[in-house]
């Protein structure tokens, strides 16, 4: 059948995505969290460690912050691109939310503890997990968007 995205649809699918997920999450952050700075400043301690709390260093982790979030959301995104078959819209958006909920169970309960453990006490939450089926939710609807259309079944 072939692929609905190309690979380079796929890393802009997941910026784009990212973009949407880091809003949503900031959002819930300030909301039901200790807000959007310290959501940003979490993410940045992968790399920095404790120096990313640090009040001489809060563009540096903001920068960083953005930047792995980023990272992470283009590859996200291009493994997306590579692995969707053209379905049509319904079952595009569903593959999505799936494919958006494994990425939230593998990085809250198996690997997101190996690289930062303080991640977790974002990612672990109800809006969370929230945050991260907004992910597949933007994903999918930028597919449906942007991508090829399911193949006409011969009869």
């Amino acid at each position: 059948m072939g692929n609905k995205l190309r690979p380079r649809d796929g890393i802009i699918a997941g910026l784009v995505a990212g973009t949407g997920m880091i809003v949503v999450w900031a959002l819930f952050a300030q909301i039901f969290g200790d807000g959007a700075r310290s959501l940003i400043n979490i993410i940045a301690s992968t790399i920095l460690g404790d120096q990313a709390f640090a009040g001489d260093t809060q563009m540096l982790s903001l920068f960083l912050g953005l930047l792995i979030h980023f990272l992470i959301s283009a590859l996200l995104g291009l493994l997306y691109a590579v692995s969707l078959d053209r379905l049509d819209a319904r079952d595009t958006l569903v593959v999505s939310m799936f494919y958006s909920f494994t990425i939230w169970v593998v990085s809250s309960f198996i690997v997101g503890g190996w690289f930062n453990d303080l991640i977790l006490s974002y990612s672990r939450t109800w809006w969370g997990f929230l945050t991260f089926l907004s992910f597949g939710l933007m994903l999918g609807a930028y597919a449906n968007r942007r991508g090829a259309p399911a193949p006409a079944l011969s009869t």
